[in-house]
Protein backbone atom coordinates (compact mmCIF):
# COMPACT_ATOMS: atom_id res chain seq x y z
CA UNK A 1 0.00 0.00 0.00
CA UNK A 2 0.86 3.57 -0.26
CA UNK A 3 0.34 5.12 3.31
CA UNK A 4 0.47 8.99 3.81
CA UNK A 5 1.82 9.36 7.07
CA UNK A 6 0.74 12.73 8.53
CA UNK A 7 2.01 13.35 12.43
CA UNK A 8 3.34 16.98 13.42
CA UNK A 9 6.22 15.52 15.05
CA UNK A 10 8.45 12.14 15.35
CA UNK A 11 11.62 12.50 16.46
CA UNK A 12 11.56 13.37 19.74
CA UNK A 13 12.18 10.69 22.63
CA UNK A 14 9.89 12.16 25.61
CA UNK A 15 5.80 11.22 24.91
CA UNK A 16 4.42 7.79 24.16
CA UNK A 17 2.65 8.84 21.16
CA UNK A 18 5.56 10.74 19.93
CA UNK A 19 7.45 7.38 19.92
CA UNK A 20 5.05 5.04 19.06
CA UNK A 21 4.36 6.79 15.89
CA UNK A 22 8.38 6.87 15.01
CA UNK A 23 8.00 2.63 15.16
CA UNK A 24 5.02 2.40 13.83
CA UNK A 25 6.45 4.05 10.53
CA UNK A 26 9.68 2.39 10.67
CA UNK A 27 7.74 -1.04 10.97
CA UNK A 28 5.20 0.19 8.31
CA UNK A 29 7.79 1.09 5.74
CA UNK A 30 9.34 -2.81 5.85
CA UNK A 31 6.57 -3.98 3.19
CA UNK A 32 4.45 -0.88 2.34
CA UNK A 33 5.82 2.81 0.27
CA UNK A 34 5.24 5.25 3.33
CA UNK A 35 5.30 9.34 2.98
CA UNK A 36 5.28 11.03 6.05
CA UNK A 37 4.18 14.51 6.15
CA UNK A 38 5.35 16.65 9.28
CA UNK A 39 7.47 19.44 10.99
CA UNK A 40 10.13 17.31 12.08
CA UNK A 41 10.84 14.53 9.30
CA UNK A 42 13.76 14.64 6.91
CA UNK A 43 15.10 12.32 4.04
CA UNK A 44 13.60 9.93 0.87
CA UNK A 45 9.60 9.72 1.71
CA UNK A 46 9.51 12.47 3.87
CA UNK A 47 7.42 15.96 3.32
CA UNK A 48 8.91 18.88 5.92
CA UNK A 49 6.62 21.40 5.88
CA UNK A 50 7.51 24.95 8.10
CA UNK A 51 7.28 24.34 12.32
CA UNK A 52 6.79 26.73 15.16
CA UNK A 53 6.09 26.02 19.07
CA UNK A 54 3.09 26.46 20.35
CA UNK A 55 3.05 28.54 23.85
CA UNK A 56 2.77 25.34 26.16
CA UNK A 57 5.83 24.88 28.14
CA UNK A 58 5.40 21.04 28.15
CA UNK A 59 5.56 21.11 24.45
CA UNK A 60 8.61 22.63 24.46
CA UNK A 61 10.31 20.56 27.11
CA UNK A 62 9.69 17.63 24.64
CA UNK A 63 10.38 19.54 21.87
CA UNK A 64 6.80 18.76 20.28
CA UNK A 65 7.03 20.88 16.60
CA UNK A 66 3.74 22.15 15.54
CA UNK A 67 3.46 21.95 11.70
CA UNK A 68 2.37 24.86 9.14
CA UNK A 69 0.08 23.47 6.98
CA UNK A 70 0.63 23.96 3.26
CA UNK A 71 -2.34 22.77 1.29
CA UNK A 72 -0.18 22.64 -2.08
CA UNK A 73 2.31 20.38 -0.53
CA UNK A 74 0.11 18.24 1.67
CA UNK A 75 -1.92 17.92 -1.62
CA UNK A 76 0.99 16.58 -3.74
CA UNK A 77 2.03 14.65 -1.37
CA UNK A 78 -1.30 12.63 -0.88
CA UNK A 79 -1.19 12.09 -4.18
CA UNK A 80 -1.21 8.43 -5.29
CA UNK A 81 -1.88 7.28 -1.69
CA UNK A 82 -4.22 4.63 -0.73
CA UNK A 83 -5.31 5.91 2.83
CA UNK A 84 -4.19 8.54 5.02
CA UNK A 85 -3.37 8.53 8.62
CA UNK A 86 -3.48 11.50 10.99
CA UNK A 87 -1.51 11.08 13.99
CA UNK A 88 -2.28 14.03 16.05
CA UNK A 89 -5.63 16.14 16.07
CA UNK A 90 -4.00 19.18 15.39
CA UNK A 91 -3.87 22.21 12.77
CA UNK A 92 -1.75 19.51 10.08
CA UNK A 93 -4.39 16.56 10.95
CA UNK A 94 -7.38 18.78 10.29
CA UNK A 95 -6.30 20.15 6.62
CA UNK A 96 -4.67 16.87 5.58
CA UNK A 97 -8.19 15.31 6.00
CA UNK A 98 -9.59 17.95 4.24
CA UNK A 99 -7.52 17.56 1.50
CA UNK A 100 -7.58 14.11 1.14
CA UNK A 101 -11.47 14.13 1.10
CA UNK A 102 -11.09 16.79 -1.85
CA UNK A 103 -9.23 13.97 -3.27
CA UNK A 104 -11.18 10.88 -2.32
CA UNK A 105 -8.57 9.01 -0.32
CA UNK A 106 -10.32 7.76 2.75
CA UNK A 107 -8.55 8.49 6.01
CA UNK A 108 -8.06 6.95 9.53
CA UNK A 109 -6.86 8.96 12.35
CA UNK A 110 -5.09 7.83 15.73
CA UNK A 111 -5.81 8.57 19.09
CA UNK A 112 -3.00 9.70 21.56
CA UNK A 113 -3.53 13.29 23.00
CA UNK A 114 -6.28 13.87 25.54
CA UNK A 115 -7.52 17.92 26.30
CA UNK A 116 -6.49 17.01 30.03
CA UNK A 117 -2.55 16.60 28.93
CA UNK A 118 -2.82 20.23 27.31
CA UNK A 119 -5.03 21.76 29.91
CA UNK A 120 -3.06 20.60 33.26
CA UNK A 121 -0.08 21.91 31.42
CA UNK A 122 -0.74 25.08 31.14
CA UNK A 123 -2.93 24.89 34.61
CA UNK A 124 -6.17 24.28 34.38
CA UNK A 125 -8.47 21.46 35.81
CA UNK A 126 -11.57 22.11 34.40
CA UNK A 127 -14.02 19.21 33.14
CA UNK A 128 -15.85 21.95 31.25
CA UNK A 129 -12.69 22.84 29.25
CA UNK A 130 -12.19 19.34 28.43
CA UNK A 131 -15.61 18.33 27.36
CA UNK A 132 -15.39 20.89 24.86
CA UNK A 133 -11.76 19.63 23.73
CA UNK A 134 -13.00 16.52 23.29
CA UNK A 135 -15.93 17.84 21.32
CA UNK A 136 -14.06 20.14 19.18
CA UNK A 137 -11.78 16.98 18.10
CA UNK A 138 -14.95 14.81 17.39
CA UNK A 139 -16.92 17.01 15.49
CA UNK A 140 -14.22 18.79 13.60
CA UNK A 141 -11.92 16.01 13.28
CA UNK A 142 -12.45 12.51 14.11
CA UNK A 143 -16.18 12.14 13.00
CA UNK A 144 -14.70 13.23 9.46
CA UNK A 145 -12.84 10.62 8.97
CA UNK A 146 -13.69 6.93 7.89
CA UNK A 147 -12.34 5.12 11.46
CA UNK A 148 -10.53 6.32 14.63
CA UNK A 149 -7.80 4.14 15.99
CA UNK A 150 -7.92 3.69 19.77
CA UNK A 151 -5.20 2.32 21.97
CA UNK A 152 -7.58 0.88 24.53
CA UNK A 153 -11.45 0.39 24.98
CA UNK A 154 -10.85 3.34 27.74
CA UNK A 155 -9.72 5.88 25.08
CA UNK A 156 -12.66 4.28 23.07
CA UNK A 157 -15.37 5.06 25.32
CA UNK A 158 -13.97 8.48 26.22
CA UNK A 159 -14.59 9.12 22.69
CA UNK A 160 -18.09 7.97 22.19
CA UNK A 161 -19.21 9.77 25.29
CA UNK A 162 -18.11 12.78 23.61
CA UNK A 163 -20.18 12.43 20.51
CA UNK A 164 -17.90 9.74 18.02
CA UNK A 165 -19.78 8.05 15.86
CA UNK A 166 -17.91 6.40 13.06
CA UNK A 167 -16.45 3.08 13.11
CA UNK A 168 -13.78 2.75 16.00
CA UNK A 169 -11.18 -0.33 16.41
CA UNK A 170 -9.16 -1.21 19.27
CA UNK A 171 -5.48 -1.54 18.75
CA UNK A 172 -2.46 -1.49 21.43
CA UNK A 173 0.33 1.05 20.96
CA UNK A 174 2.32 -2.01 21.88
CA UNK A 175 5.74 -2.09 23.93
CA UNK A 176 8.41 -0.62 21.50
CA UNK A 177 10.43 -2.97 19.75
CA UNK A 178 13.78 -1.34 20.53
CA UNK A 179 14.02 -2.28 23.85
CA UNK A 180 15.64 -5.84 24.12
CA UNK A 181 15.11 -7.92 27.86
CA UNK A 182 17.98 -9.60 29.67
CA UNK A 183 17.48 -13.45 30.03
CA UNK A 184 17.53 -12.61 33.53
CA UNK A 185 16.52 -9.83 36.28
CA UNK A 186 18.55 -10.07 39.30
CA UNK A 187 16.88 -12.12 42.32
CA UNK A 188 15.41 -9.98 44.61
CA UNK A 189 16.69 -9.81 48.07
CA UNK A 190 15.10 -8.36 51.47
CA UNK A 191 18.14 -6.45 52.78
CA UNK A 192 19.68 -5.36 49.64
CA UNK A 193 19.70 -1.89 47.63
CA UNK A 194 16.14 -1.48 45.72
CA UNK A 195 15.66 0.64 42.60
CA UNK A 196 12.72 1.99 42.05
CA UNK A 197 12.26 3.71 39.25
CA UNK A 198 9.27 6.27 37.31
CA UNK A 199 9.29 6.68 33.34
CA UNK A 200 7.32 9.75 31.92
CA UNK A 201 7.00 13.52 31.29
CA UNK A 202 7.59 15.37 34.24
CA UNK A 203 4.09 17.08 33.75
CA UNK A 204 1.39 18.02 36.24
CA UNK A 205 -0.59 15.03 35.16
CA UNK A 206 2.43 12.26 35.88
CA UNK A 207 2.05 12.86 39.49
CA UNK A 208 5.43 12.61 40.26
CA UNK A 209 5.35 14.66 43.91
CA UNK A 210 3.35 11.35 44.48
CA UNK A 211 6.12 9.02 44.19
CA UNK A 212 8.58 11.43 45.62
CA UNK A 213 6.70 11.76 49.04
CA UNK A 214 5.54 7.63 48.80
CA UNK A 215 9.67 7.06 49.12
CA UNK A 216 9.93 9.39 51.94
CA UNK A 217 7.47 7.77 53.79
CA UNK A 218 8.17 4.20 53.26
CA UNK A 219 9.90 2.17 55.72
CA UNK A 220 12.40 0.79 53.41
CA UNK A 221 13.53 4.26 52.17
CA UNK A 222 16.91 4.11 53.64
CA UNK A 223 17.14 1.25 50.38
CA UNK A 224 15.46 3.06 47.94
CA UNK A 225 17.21 4.71 45.55
CA UNK A 226 14.54 6.46 43.18
CA UNK A 227 15.21 6.86 39.31
CA UNK A 228 12.93 9.62 38.17
CA UNK A 229 13.64 9.24 34.12
CA UNK A 230 12.23 11.93 32.08
CA UNK A 231 11.68 15.41 31.57
CA UNK A 232 9.49 18.40 31.84
CA UNK A 233 7.59 21.71 33.34
CA UNK A 234 7.67 20.85 36.66
CA UNK A 235 11.60 19.54 37.03
CA UNK A 236 13.11 21.94 38.94
CA UNK A 237 9.66 22.31 41.33
CA UNK A 238 10.25 18.32 42.18
CA UNK A 239 14.02 18.46 42.67
CA UNK A 240 13.11 21.16 45.37
CA UNK A 241 10.87 18.92 46.54
CA UNK A 242 12.91 15.63 46.27
CA UNK A 243 15.62 17.08 48.18
CA UNK A 244 13.04 19.05 51.14
CA UNK A 245 11.49 15.44 51.45
CA UNK A 246 13.94 12.87 51.20
CA UNK A 247 17.04 14.69 51.92
CA UNK A 248 19.86 12.58 51.61
CA UNK A 249 18.46 9.64 49.97
CA UNK A 250 19.82 9.09 46.49
CA UNK A 251 17.46 10.13 44.06
CA UNK A 252 17.92 11.20 40.29
CA UNK A 253 15.78 13.37 38.21
CA UNK A 254 16.82 13.57 34.18
CA UNK A 255 16.01 12.54 31.10
CA UNK A 256 17.46 9.37 29.67
CA UNK A 257 18.28 8.17 26.55
CA UNK A 258 16.95 4.53 25.19
CA UNK A 259 20.26 2.73 25.94
CA UNK A 260 20.06 3.68 29.56
CA UNK A 261 16.20 2.99 29.90
CA UNK A 262 16.45 0.10 28.32
CA UNK A 263 19.15 -1.07 31.52
CA UNK A 264 17.19 0.51 34.43
CA UNK A 265 14.27 -1.51 33.23
CA UNK A 266 16.34 -4.60 33.02
CA UNK A 267 18.03 -4.00 36.81
CA UNK A 268 15.04 -1.91 38.90
CA UNK A 269 13.16 -3.73 41.38
CA UNK A 270 9.41 -1.85 40.53
CA UNK A 271 8.44 0.61 38.37
CA UNK A 272 5.65 3.53 39.64
CA UNK A 273 3.38 4.77 37.27
CA UNK A 274 1.59 7.82 39.16
CA UNK A 275 -0.02 9.22 36.15
CA UNK A 276 -4.12 10.23 36.60
CA UNK A 277 -3.92 10.46 32.94
CA UNK A 278 -3.45 7.79 30.16
CA UNK A 279 -4.79 6.59 27.07
CA UNK A 280 -3.00 3.35 27.31
CA UNK A 281 -0.01 3.57 28.98
CA UNK A 282 3.26 2.85 27.01
CA UNK A 283 6.05 3.36 29.99
CA UNK A 284 4.00 0.46 31.79
CA UNK A 285 3.95 -1.69 28.92
CA UNK A 286 7.65 -1.07 28.06
CA UNK A 287 8.06 -1.95 31.68
CA UNK A 288 6.27 -5.26 31.89
CA UNK A 289 7.60 -6.30 28.28
CA UNK A 290 11.34 -6.18 30.46
CA UNK A 291 10.19 -8.46 33.14
CA UNK A 292 9.56 -5.25 35.17
CA UNK A 293 7.00 -5.18 38.04
CA UNK A 294 4.65 -2.28 37.77
CA UNK A 295 2.76 -0.24 40.65
CA UNK A 296 -0.03 1.91 39.15
CA UNK A 297 -2.24 4.17 39.89
CA UNK A 298 -5.97 3.10 39.90
CA UNK A 299 -7.05 6.79 38.43
CA UNK A 300 -10.74 7.07 36.44
CA UNK A 301 -9.28 8.96 33.92
CA UNK A 302 -6.10 6.36 33.29
CA UNK A 303 -6.29 3.07 31.33
CA UNK A 304 -2.57 2.56 32.60
CA UNK A 305 -4.50 1.13 35.62
CA UNK A 306 -6.19 -2.18 33.62
CA UNK A 307 -2.38 -3.72 33.30
CA UNK A 308 -1.86 -4.26 37.33
CA UNK A 309 -1.28 -7.78 37.92
CA UNK A 310 -3.47 -7.91 40.97
CA UNK A 311 -4.40 -5.51 43.65
CA UNK A 312 -1.12 -5.72 45.18
CA UNK A 313 0.42 -3.96 42.27
CA UNK A 314 -2.60 -1.14 42.20
CA UNK A 315 -2.22 2.38 44.98
CA UNK A 316 -5.31 4.73 45.39
CA UNK A 317 -4.25 7.65 42.61
CA UNK A 318 -3.20 10.86 44.66
CA UNK A 319 -2.36 8.77 47.61
CA UNK A 320 1.38 8.99 48.64
CA UNK A 321 0.60 6.82 51.50
CA UNK A 322 -1.27 4.17 49.93
CA UNK A 323 1.76 4.22 47.01
CA UNK A 324 3.89 3.87 50.59
CA UNK A 325 1.71 0.51 51.85
CA UNK A 326 1.97 -1.04 48.73
CA UNK A 327 6.10 -0.53 47.90
CA UNK A 328 6.40 -1.30 51.23
CA UNK A 329 4.35 -4.77 51.16
CA UNK A 330 6.35 -5.73 47.86
CA UNK A 331 9.80 -4.87 49.53
CA UNK A 332 8.71 -7.24 52.51
CA UNK A 333 7.93 -10.01 50.65
CA UNK A 334 10.93 -10.10 47.84
CA UNK A 335 9.32 -13.36 46.15
CA UNK A 336 6.42 -11.58 45.46
CA UNK A 337 8.50 -9.39 43.05
CA UNK A 338 9.98 -12.09 41.45
CA UNK A 339 6.92 -14.47 40.70
CA UNK A 340 5.61 -11.25 38.87
CA UNK A 341 8.30 -10.33 36.80
CA UNK A 342 7.25 -13.48 34.62
CA UNK A 343 3.84 -12.85 35.09
CA UNK A 344 4.45 -9.14 33.49
CA UNK A 345 6.34 -10.77 30.40
CA UNK A 346 3.21 -12.97 30.00
CA UNK A 347 0.70 -9.59 29.91
CA UNK A 348 3.15 -8.06 28.07
CA UNK A 349 3.36 -10.76 24.89
CA UNK A 350 -0.76 -10.00 24.64
CA UNK A 351 -0.04 -6.56 22.94
CA UNK A 352 2.91 -7.09 20.42
CA UNK A 353 3.71 -4.36 18.58
CA UNK A 354 3.76 -6.40 15.32
CA UNK A 355 0.81 -7.61 15.55
CA UNK A 356 -0.98 -4.36 16.18
CA UNK A 357 1.28 -2.75 13.01
CA UNK A 358 -0.94 -5.76 10.61
CA UNK A 359 -4.01 -4.79 12.67
CA UNK A 360 -3.97 -0.81 11.41
CA UNK A 361 -2.95 -2.07 8.06
CA UNK A 362 -6.06 -4.61 7.66
CA UNK A 363 -8.11 -1.37 8.63
CA UNK A 364 -6.33 0.43 5.87
CA UNK A 365 -7.38 -1.94 3.55
CA UNK A 366 -10.84 -2.36 5.20
CA UNK A 367 -11.89 1.67 4.57
CA UNK A 368 -10.02 1.29 0.91
CA UNK A 369 -12.26 -1.26 0.54
CA UNK A 370 -15.01 0.77 0.45
CA UNK A 371 -15.89 0.83 4.07
CA UNK A 372 -16.56 -2.99 4.52
CA UNK A 373 -16.19 -4.36 8.37
CA UNK A 374 -12.59 -4.84 8.94
CA UNK A 375 -13.81 -8.30 10.75
CA UNK A 376 -13.92 -9.39 7.17
CA UNK A 377 -10.27 -9.26 7.03
CA UNK A 378 -8.26 -11.98 8.31
CA UNK A 379 -6.85 -10.15 11.66
CA UNK A 380 -5.45 -13.68 13.07
CA UNK A 381 -8.14 -14.05 15.59
CA UNK A 382 -5.96 -16.50 17.28
CA UNK A 383 -3.34 -14.25 18.39
CA UNK A 384 -5.60 -11.80 20.38
CA UNK A 385 -4.95 -10.65 23.44
CA UNK A 386 -8.09 -10.96 26.75
CA UNK A 387 -10.75 -8.93 26.66
CA UNK A 388 -9.72 -6.14 28.51
CA UNK A 389 -8.98 -2.21 28.73
CA UNK A 390 -6.31 -3.11 26.13
CA UNK A 391 -7.46 -6.04 24.33
CA UNK A 392 -8.57 -5.74 20.61
CA UNK A 393 -12.56 -5.92 21.31
CA UNK A 394 -15.24 -6.78 18.55
CA UNK A 395 -15.24 -3.38 16.25
CA UNK A 396 -17.80 -1.24 17.23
Amino acid sequence: MRIAFVADTLQGWIGGGIVAGRHFVERLRREHDVVVIGADVDGPGCVKLPGFRAPVRAMHEMAFTMAWPSRKRIRAALAGADVVHLHFPFWLSFVARAEAHAAGIPVVAAFHVQPENILYNVGLRSRALCHAGYRQWVKGLYNRVDAVICPSAFAERRLREHGLVVPTHVVSNGASPDLRRRSRHRAARGDGPLLVVAVGRLAPEKRIDVIIDAVARSRHRARIRLVLAGAGPLEAKLRGRAARVLGGSPVEICFVERERLEALLNTADVLVHASEIELEGIAVLEAMSMGLPVVVADSPESAAAGFALDERFLFRSGDAASLAAKLDALFDAPEVIDDARARSIDVARRYDFGHGVERAVDIYRSVGAGGRDVRDVDVRRSERPRSDDHSLPPDT
